[in-house]
């Protein structure tokens, strides 16, 4: 699965891309973080009382559609268009499939085979420990494939044109290329 910081990164993503002209109350920054990183809340059942739910529901669509609209809801005031809060919510389980190690179920409750990506695009968090050094370098990996990607897209969303900022691109882009082929070329 990914790690909380690629979770916590998308929903920052998905608040930093909001146009310029549309300006978003800064109370929706966690709005979104929350729906970002809310399917792994099974997790709690699972370290507190010894629940294992299978198939972990809270990581398929109609999860990240149903807390979308509750959040919807909820925020109605705010005139937060739904899309956005969906796409927040629907980050988490797109990142947990491109990582590729374990199945997710993606189609839950309509389809009960889980969907497993063929090709790991980002590293597994593994064993959460301080002192286990495969995380730390697969959250360097995650950060360097995950937050380039989410950089093109919030600037592309607030229209920034990639031509204007090639040094940034160079800059960035054999990171990218590196932690890429890194995570790639990972035992999965």
């Amino acid at each position: 699965m990914s790690s909380l910081v690629g979770h916590l990164a998308c929903g920052v993503a998905v608040y930093l891309a909001q146009p310029a002209h549309h300006r978003a109350p800064r109370a929706l920054l966690p709005v979104l973080v929350w729906l970002a990183i809310c399917p792994d809340l099974d997790y709690l059942a699972f370290w507190l009382w010894h629940i294992d739910f299978h198939p972990r529901f809270s990581h398929s669509i109609a999860f990240a559609v149903a807390t979308s609209t509750l959040a919807y809801l909820a925020l109605w005031r705010w005139r937060i268009p739904f899309r956005v809060l969906a796409l927040a919510a629907l980050s988490h389980p797109l990142l947990d499939f491109l990582v590729g190690v374990h199945p997710v179920p993606l189609w839950w409750p309509f389809s009960l085979p889980e969907a497993l990506s063929p090709i790991g695009l980002l590293p597994s968090a593994g064993r959460l420990s301080f002192n286990n050094a495969y995380l730390w370098r697969n959250l360097f990996i995650e950060c360097g494939v995950l937050l380039p990607v989410l950089g093109v897209l919030v600037a592309r969303a607030r229209g920034c044109r990639i031509r204007t900022a090639p040094l940034c691109v160079w800059l960035v882009l054999p990171l990218f290329v590196g932690c890429l082929w890194s995570s790639l070329s990972l035992h999965r």
